[in-house]
């Protein structure tokens, strides 16, 4: 399973951040795959993550469900890494179909799940992108500027300005526009001759 399967190999994600992360990255744009791609997976995704008990079963509602709200923060994730802000309908749609409640607790609100099943632990991660959006780090995870990876990724930097993911691709991007430079030069140089 891709979106469970993601160290970041220079600093450790906050708890919030990685459970978002990885749920983005149970599609991979690079190979093509899905470990949402029937509700049986969803369900073992969720078992996984440890939001959901064995016994429970998605349904074919619940996967179109996570589908949204994946797509949703997928797209609030790309805004992260431009920089820019604004509306998401497909997360907001989202965050309407899931069993969540304000909570008043003392001199602050959280949000909490009220859900159980497949819908209180899609709520658990929803809860978890309005924790980081509180503790003020929601901005650092973002999506890769490579094309061909887009994975979601936290960027620790100080200045939040890391544009790829810890694997390889920054490194790819600078060969390719070396490269490019060099055959550019190169065709000019020929050129007047």
């Amino acid at each position: 399973m891709a979106g469970l399967d993601t160290p970041d190999p220079v600093r450790s994600v906050p708890g919030p951040l990685a459970l978002v992360r990885d749920f983005v990255n149970t599609t991979d744009h690079e190979t093509g795959t899905d470990d949402l791609s029937s509700p049986a997976e969803l369900s073992t995704y969720l078992q996984h993550a440890g939001l959901l008990g064995r016994t429970v079963r998605a349904s074919g509602d619940d996967l179109t469900l996570a589908r949204q709200l994946r797509a949703g923060l997928r797209r609030s994730l790309e805004l992260n890494h431009d920089g820019s802000s604004g509306a998401i309908p497909e997360l907001d749609a989202a965050l309407t179909k899931l069993p969540l409640r304000l909570r008043w607790e003392g001199d602050r609100s959280t949000l909490v799940p009220v859900g159980s099943g497949v819908s209180g632990a899609l709520s658990q991660i929803a809860v978890a992108m309005s924790q980081a959006v509180a503790e003020g780090n929601w901005w650092r995870l973002k999506i890769c500027a490579d094309d061909e990876c887009e994975w979601a990724y936290y960027d620790g930097s100080k200045n939040r300005a890391r544009n790829w993911c810890e694997y390889g691709c920054g490194n790819r991007a600078k060969v390719r526009a070396y490269r490019q430079r060099r055959r550019a030069s190169a065709g000019s140089s020929q050129q007047r001759q």
